[in-house]
């Protein structure tokens, strides 16, 4: 029993140690309202110019859309997309502070506080027309009600 007793309590102290990865305390899960959104299209040249062809903003009436994420694992989880009309499930999963991925879309985090939420996403197509890699980038400016 006596030497039973060290073990247990070592056993106790590394089940009660404090976790220290942050992942699960996400502060931009939840409900968000997209205010507007902006998509830019540009080609970037192998010689490093950018040539920009399209940019579209759309702004958003209060409530009329909104991204929902939702943690249903440790890193991953689901995200409800409601965006002109139409609704969209999409997987979810945490990279780092700065990045997460919404299906297989790269997103960037801009703003992120209790109020607001900004990110952008990044979409390459390489080689759309010789020499040249087209971008796609859309920028969501969110927040809480």
């Amino acid at each position: 029993m006596r030497k039973l007793l060290p073990i247990a309590l070592l056993a106790m102290i590394v089940a009660c140690k404090k976790n220290e990865d942050t992942r699960t305390s996400i502060n931009y899960t939840g409900k968000w309202f997209i205010s507007q959104t902006v998509s830019l299209q540009y080609y970037t040249e192998t010689n490093g110019d950018t040539v920009y062809y399209r940019k579209d903003t759309t702004n958003y009436a209060d409530s009329t859309a909104y991204l929902n994420i939702r943690l249903t694992g440790y890193t991953t989880g689901v995200a409800a997309l409601y965006l002109a009309g139409s609704l969209d499930s999409v997987s979810y999963e945490y990279k780092t502070k700065e990045y997460f991925k919404l299906d297989s879309t790269l997103c960037v985090v801009g703003v992120v506080n209790d109020s607001t939420f900004n990110f952008n996403t990044l979409i390459y197509e390489g080689e759309v027309v010789p020499d040249k890699v087209l971008v796609t980038q859309d920028y969501f400016y969110m927040n809480r009600r």
